[in-house]
């Protein structure tokens, strides 16, 4: 049954991650990061444990067993680097000189490519050879014992990387949503927090394997299953094909936004005086009280922008300098002041308030509900009719 289960696993692993990477370079928008998946389901395929084995005596065999050995080092290696630039990519601004990738990042994998065509050089009785010298403890020859050293440390050193890398991306989703809030009204569709998740599953994969390679090796023994490292290895291939190919970078404008992009930070240089600052500001209360803007799920800065005719830089700055919030804030505000009149004097569904305010879910209503007012929208209700009964009856005097 196990032996069935890894054949499977084997079949679906390369396969989905073909198909993906067909489907993410086929895409026509956001090209940066849909170049950069597409890469990552190559590179996942690369070192997929194919089903397919052959006799390394015949020419066949001898060929795949050096394409495996010269390229699987180099592509495992450069899986967290390119994952890195992927969210990169995901979260970057227009023009963000800094995201360029370091050269540093290739250090690991340029070091790979040369051990992994070392090895693919080697005659197939020398390679074999090596790995039953190093259990019988026969001496080699110090250019096969240094290579040797160095294919066997570049799981481990890759291992602890993808947890540096983990931290980084960590760090860069957190600043993420935070600007998400100067340009978006929702923002939970944009929030990237599958990656938050799939990071979590990659950490604890890369503990193990670490925990595996420095306690459990020597004895002989596996920390991870044969059988659980083709299901994670699946479940991190599917879990890419499903949210990271439906993905847009949340901080780029849509096409049909102006091109001035948002600069976040301070407005030193900005030329806007006081008093245009409270006229877009009171352009800005005049289309949320008056025109009810915020019921727009979707509305973002660029969209608002466009509809009160102010550039995107100078609303961002006026919200943060004479209203003193973000736009994200600034919005759910109102959202969260009809939801409360709704509550109160209706008897829709909060469900239904939500959408009608313009909530896109019913977790992103009350987690913002909740902030705004210390209370749930059915505690808010409760309390609302509470007060209500109490004003119709102040003594108490049963009805």
């Amino acid at each position: 049954m196990i032996d069935q289960f890894k054949i499977i696993a084997d079949t679906a692993l390369p396969v989905v991650a073909l198909y993906s990477a067909f489907l993410a370079f086929g895409q026509t928008r956001f090209h940066a990061s849909a170049r950069l998946l597409g890469c990552l389901f190559v590179l996942l395929f690369i070192i997929s444990p194919l089903p397919l084995r052959f006799d390394e005596t015949t020419l066949a065999g001898h060929v795949y067993s050096s394409l495996v050995w010269g390229l699987f080092a180099p592509a495992s290696t450069l899986l967290a680097p390119l994952f890195y630039f992927y969210v990169l990519a995901l979260t970057r601004e227009p023009d963000a000189p800094h995201d360029r990738p370091s050269g540093r990042h290739f250090i690991l994998p340029a070091l790979a490519a040369v051990a992994g065509i070392a090895m693919a050089l080697l005659p197939v009785a020398v390679r074999n050879g090596l790995f039953s010298a190093a259990e019988t403890g026969m001496p080699l020859p110090v250019a096969l014992s240094v290579l040797l050293g160095i294919w066997r440390l570049l799981g481990p050193v890759t291992f602890m990387l993808w947890l540096v890398y983990v931290v980084l991306m960590y760090r860069r989703l957190t600043a993420y949503r935070k600007r998400l809030c100067d340009l978006h009204a929702s923002t939970e569709r944009l929030e990237l927090y599958w990656i938050n998740w799939l990071m979590g599953i990659v950490a604890l994969y890369a503990l193990l394997n670490l925990i595996d390679a420095a306690l459990f090796d020597p004895l002989g023994w596996a920390v991870v299953p044969v059988v659980v490292d083709r299901l994670w290895s699946v479940l991190i291939v599917m879990v890419l094909g499903v949210w990271g190919l439906r993905q847009r970078p949340g901080l780029l404008p849509p096409d049909e936004a102006p091109t001035q992009t948002v600069e976040s930070g301070k407005y030193e240089k900005s030329a806007l005086s006081r008093a245009m600052q409270q006229r877009i500001a009171d352009k800005l209360v005049a289309a949320m009280r008056e025109e009810r803007l915020y019921r727009d799920a979707n509305l973002s800065l660029w969209s608002l922008s466009q509809h009160i005719g102010v550039a995107p830089n100078y609303i961002s700055q006026t919200l943060s300098e004479t209203l003193g919030q973000s736009f994200y804030a600034f919005v759910n505000g109102f959202r969260i002041g009809e939801a409360k009149n709704l509550l109160s004097s209706e008897t829709r569904s909060v469900l239904e308030v939500a959408y009608d305010v313009g909530f896109n879910s019913k977790s992103a209503f009350y987690t913002s509900f909740r902030r705004v007012t210390g209370k749930t929208p059915a505690a808010f209700r409760k309390a609302q009719e509470a007060d209500d009964t109490a004003r119709d009856n102040p003594k108490g005097i049963p009805g």
